[in-house]
């Protein structure tokens, strides 16, 4: 734990560490409306049941957590719609910053938080992003919301003093997740808010305090530079942070946490010189963290350090027996046809709550259809015969927002599957690559399997599975203002479909004179397969409508859903018209929009989300649905 920045200031604090006080908040305690802890005059927490208003909603502070880095954890919840949220408040007091200080540090504080993270296909890299920077005009402080509870996770520090020092092993799995999770960091291509763009990204803080061990032991990376040190009194000064910073810093925290400790008996920072300080079990590891602190040839960046370390001996194997047998290579029976569902057939099927599948014509399902689903295995612990080892695998399209799903317990599918057998020592890590590089990167044994779209062509030499379906989704904006989905009674006919997204109609009266006279927006989505099945089942592969349906303007389905937001006025005047289509995965658990059922000719409307009703029973969603 690093010194209190305020000590100085305030040194009449009884622990000469007001951040880490706990008086400041016994006094929110005992006095609810007290602005300042009574023993030494700092900023005193906040009370239960406070409210700060914010862009985004109103948040009320459920509890106090704990202090940490430079700020103060809560417990909160967003009163419009009792969502929870983790409320970080930073402090500005006046015996440590001016005036002027204070002003230009919020002014920053909330620019920061402008800032547009290009999260690429909504991939998560369980970096801890902020909802929303809200500084008080009443008061200098300030605060940042997080969705869920993942930031009041256990820090690293706290995990080691409860639990001892890591294995070799969880270790090396800290080091790959934090790793990847600095990958996504250092590529980073941000918009600012004057509209320039800056290319690459460093964290600038990686401490035991910054790194988050959730459950299952995903670890979470928090407390960025970039709004921790705007609340370090002057005149404290920061270099610029860099990428290979962040790689040493976190060479120093795997040694640590391998050590259990970040001090010596004299509470000195541990040496990582002193042999006595390693560990003997692992010394590939130890060999791999002496290069990231730079002790030894540092690796380059994050993306190198992480595939060298997937590439090291497994702790139980010799390095004269490892040599001629890398972890990543594949099965040398894999080597004459490269197989695309190898693991992911097994991995995909098993999870069951993957299979989607939709059609727009009512056709009979019998029960044999799903004889090959029914045999499958129901849990991964029932998966046999997986050998131990380190399985890269990449994907396209869909199953990049199939990995960002969140089925339990704030985990996303790539979290889940990275290692889906905690028994068996096999890893499934997940590679980007660009979409055209994906049957590369199969073919050149860069990766054991894929998960794509049906329509990528393949070579001879590369064989194909399918392993699950998706399925469309047709949409409209639910705005309280022009409400679509109530006017469209919650469908529209394929007919219309098919003359919206041809240009035939402009206005939605024009369909039907009892809608809003609103000039209609459809947009074509960029995802191959979602083009490919709308034009099979709106136009039946008819070459004049879809060279007339190719003239529509074509948006990505996320930034589509990212255009849309009920609540601010500029969405509503711009996307009212909206109408747009993209895959069941993509869009199925968006609030937003609402799914339109389809009508076939004189046949019923199919609606394909379900709700339960108050008996139990599955029934098609209506737009007084919530």
């Amino acid at each position: 734990m690093s010194a209190d920045p305020f000590s100085s200031t305030y040194d009449r604090c009884l622990y000469n560490a007001p951040l880490r006080c706990d008086h400041p908040h016994q006094t929110a305690q005992q006095f609810p409306n007290a602005k300042f802890c009574l023993e030494c005059g700092f900023p005193a927490a906040l009370s239960e049941q406070s409210e700060i208003v914010g862009e985004r909603g109103t948040y009320r502070i459920v509890g106090f957590v704990r202090s940490q880095g430079m700020g103060r954890l809560y417990k909160g919840i967003r009163i419009n719609d009792g969502q929870r949220v983790v409320i970080t408040e930073y402090v500005l007091p006046d015996r440590a910053f001016n005036a002027q200080e204070a002003q230009q540090r919020k002014a920053t504080f909330t620019w920061v938080a402008k800032v547009s993270w290009n999260e690429t296909e909504g991939r998560d890299f369980r970096l801890v992003f902020p909802l929303e920077a809200i500084a008080d005009d009443k008061s200098n402080r300030c605060y940042l919301i997080s969705a869920g509870k993942v930031a009041v996770s256990p820090t690293l520090e706290q995990f080691l003093k409860q639990n001892g020092a890591l294995s070799s092993i969880q270790v090396r799995s800290l080091l790959s997740q934090v790793l990847q999770t600095l990958q996504f960091l250092h590529a980073q291509k941000l918009q600012l808010p004057s509209g320039q763009a800056k290319t690459g990204f460093a964290h600038g803080n990686l401490t035991l305090e910054s790194l988050l061990v959730a459950e299952n032991f995903y670890i979470y990376v928090g407390a960025l530079s970039i709004w921790e040190k705007l609340f370090v009194p002057s005149p404290a000064t920061f270099a610029t942070s860099t990428p290979m910073q962040d790689l040493v810093a976190l060479g120093y925290l795997g040694f640590y946490a391998w050590a259990g400790r970040s001090t010596d008996a004299k509470g000195e920072p541990l040496d990582p010189r002193n042999d006595q300080n390693w560990s003997d079990s692992d010394p590939p590891l130890k060999e791999f963290l002496l290069q990231l602190i730079g002790l030894d040839s540092p690796s380059v960046t994050a993306e190198a350090a992480r595939q060298r370390l997937l590439q090291l001996p497994s702790p139980e194997t010799s390095p004269i027996e490892a040599s001629p047998k890398s972890t990543t290579a594949p099965p040398r029976k894999l080597r004459k046809r490269r197989l695309f569902w190898i693991i992911g057939l097994l991995l995909l099927l098993g999870l069951g709550a993957i299979l989607w599948f939709t059609r727009l014509h009512s056709t009979p399902i019998h029960q044999q259809n799903f004889a090959a689903f029914e045999s499958l295995v129901p849990t991964f612990d029932d998966v046999n015969r997986v050998e131990p080892g380190t399985y890269p695998y990449t994907s396209g399209s869909t199953w990049v927002d199939v990995l960002n799903k969140r089925p339990i317990n704030n985990l996303s599918v790539r979290d889940l599957l990275t290692q889906p057998r905690k028994t068996i020592a096999a890893q499934f890590n997940f590679t980007s690559l660009p979409q055209a590089s994906v049957v590369d990167a199969i073919a050149n044994n860069q990766v054991n399997f894929a998960v794509i779209n049906d329509v990528t062509p393949l070579p001879d030499t590369i064989d194909r599975v399918t392993v699950a379906y998706d399925g469309l989704l047709v949409f409209v904006p639910v705005f309280k203002a022009q409400n679509l989905p109530n006017a469209l009674e919650g469908k529209i006919s394929v007919d219309d479909l098919r003359r919206i997204f041809t240009g035939q109609v402009t206005r939605w009266r024009d369909i039907n004179s009892n809608l809003p006279d609103l000039a209609i927006k459809p947009y074509r989505p960029i995802e191959p397969e979602a083009l490919q099945l709308f034009q099979q089942k709106v136009f039946n592969n008819d070459q004049t409508l879809i060279a007339q349906f190719q003239q529509i303007p074509q948006r990505s389905t996320i930034d589509t859903l990212r255009a849309i937001d009920p609540d601010t006025r500029s969405s509503q005047q711009s996307e009212a018209g909206t109408i747009g289509f993209g895959t069941f995965v993509q869009t199925w658990d968006q609030c937003k929009v609402y799914p339109l059922a389809l009508v076939q000719g004189q046949a019923q409307p199919v609606q394909v989300r379900l709700r339960k009703s108050t008996n139990g029973q599955l029934v098609p969603v209506t737009p007084n649905d919530n």
